[in-house]
């Protein structure tokens, strides 16, 4: 049966970012992104497939905000391109 969902889904990560609130505050905060047909390295987030709820809890993350493919296929978040 999750092979067979996989299959519907496709490929799903989730992903961390910080992101700064100048110039509004001198705060970074940690978000939770979910990306639909996304997985492994992308330039700008941390992989957060491994990490535990407490890790993501140090980070003050306690959801991930799903993404969904039709919005990521701008070409907006792209993979990390391997260095030779």
């Amino acid at each position: 049966m999750l092979e067979f969902t996989a299959f519907l889904w496709g490929s799903m990560a989730r992903y961390l970012q910080k992101i700064s609130l100048r110039p509004y505050s001198e705060t970074e905060i940690w978000t939770g992104w979910e990306l639909e047909g996304r997985d492994g390295q992308i330039e700008g987030l941390i992989l957060a497939e491994a990490m535990s709820e407490d890790d993501l809890a140090k980070l003050g993350v306690s959801e991930f905000q799903k993404i969904p493919k039709e919005y990521l296929d701008t070409g907006e978040f792209l993979p990390r391109k391997l260095q030779s």
